[in-house]
């Protein structure tokens, strides 16, 4: 296959630029033609739960990886989801569902489309849906056949939480990958994309007029929007009119990623238009996108503080608004790596096991500290608001 230098279409949809002579639509013909990963019947029963006043942990990996995807590697992150649900419960008396990142996460937006090391320039490595992360023409070239591996990789996931009540989700990101799993119901409803039980689009492929939008709106899976610093109430109200026009509790959640600094304020206006314009929509914060750093030995990192930090600010948003806060979004491993630094730089600290294919993830320490954290500011939250209302009210 000849390599290609990345186009303009992935630059705006953050689409593959599969090389010319591969066979994209061998790949998207096998994923039509394979078995569910998840059941119609599991997707209804998430979108069910996420309807009444539960508390929605969503977290796992940053980018599962083939390499890793082993039963004791996926029993230690549903363990500690486990843990974390358990620590939310127990402190707030709050009912939790659990949402993993797993049996799908192998795909990833980047910044760039293309890396350069020395005088060589590659494509970025896109998650191993697409391409590998050694920095060779070979393994950085995409390869449509690692959409068929993604598939196969997950539902070897998904055998291994066979007995587990942790519900699947991933980024829908590739369309190629997303598109041939979607099914018409058997009771002949919307669509359902059978990949996963909930999916979310991205910070950066929410645009009101883009292919991904487009997608989420055709199927009846419960879907969450990515909503950074640089979004408008405006915003909001163009992608609840698409992606849920009949104000549907359990189908649509907003997970606010605003950065420490100004989480407070921009959440407060996302909340407040929330709430004048009456919508059942679940809003979750996801903390840790918009507070990563760089060390001073250049290594990408997160500091634990500054996750908390946004964190509060979002319960206080929630709290002077009157609306239930719905949810955390994180990043983690369970296994003890070495990704995010607890209060200050430590470049020795992060040299001992930093494993992540993409983004630093919270260790079991941390994020069940986190989660401690949650149950208690769900603790001090004022009680039930017009948002909560609402919801209950169309039960």
């Amino acid at each position: 296959m000849d390599f290609v230098e990345l186009s303009a279409t992935h630059k705006r949809d953050h689409q593959p630029d599969w090389p010319v002579g591969s066979d994209v639509g061998r790949a998207r013909s096998a994923l039509a033609r394979a078995a569910p990963l998840v059941s119609a019947s599991g997707i209804h029963r998430l979108r069910a739960r996420l309807a009444e006043p539960a508390f929605l942990l969503h977290a796992g990996d940053c980018a599962e990886t083939f390499r890793d995807n082993t039963r004791r590697s996926v029993a230690r992150r549903v363990s500690l989801l486990r843990a974390m649900s358990d620590a939310i419960e127990m402190r707030s008396g709050r009912s939790v569902v659990t949402v993993g990142r797993i049996a799908g996460q192998y795909a990833k937006p980047r910044s760039a489309p293309v890396e350069r090391r020395g005088g060589l320039s590659l494509p970025s490595y896109f998650g191993d849906a697409v391409n590998g992360a050694d920095f060779s023409v070979d393994r950085r070239t995409p390869d449509p056949r690692n959409l068929v591996r993604a598939h196969e990789q997950s539902r070897k996931t998904l055998s291994y939480l066979r007995r587990s009540d942790v519900f699947t989700s991933h980024e829908a990101l590739l369309l190629d990958y997303e598109r041939p799993q979607t099914r018409r119901s058997a009771d002949g409803g919307r669509p359902l994309d059978h990949s996963a039980h909930l999916l979310w689009i991205g910070e950066r492929t929410r645009s009101p007029t883009g292919p991904h939008i487009d997608f989420a709106a055709e199927i009846a899976n419960p879907i969450a929007v990515k909503i950074g610093p640089g979004a408008t109430p405006t915003a909001l109200i163009n992608l609840h009119a698409l992606l849920n026009p009949g104000n549907e509790p359990g189908r649509l959640a907003f997970i606010f990623r605003m950065g420490r600094r100004r989480a407070y304020d921009l959440i407060y206006a996302m909340l407040s238009r929330i709430v004048a314009e009456g919508w059942a929509d679940r809003v979750l914060c996801d903390p840790m996108h918009g507070n990563t750093v760089v060390s001073p030995g250049g290594v990408k990192t997160r500091l634990v503080a500054e996750i908390e930090e946004e964190t509060t600010a979002f319960f206080e948003a929630c709290n002077d608004t009157g609306v239930i806060p719905g949810g955390i979004h994180l990043e983690l491993s369970g296994d003890e790596v070495s990704e995010c630094v607890t209060t200050g730089m430590d470049d020795l600290y992060l040299a001992q096991n930093y494993t992540s294919a993409c983004d630093p993830r919270l260790n079991p320490d941390q994020a069940v500290y986190l989660a401690e954290l949650v149950g208690e500011l769900l603790v001090s939250h004022r009680g039930f608001g017009p948002r909560m209302e609402l919801a209950l009210s169309h039960r």
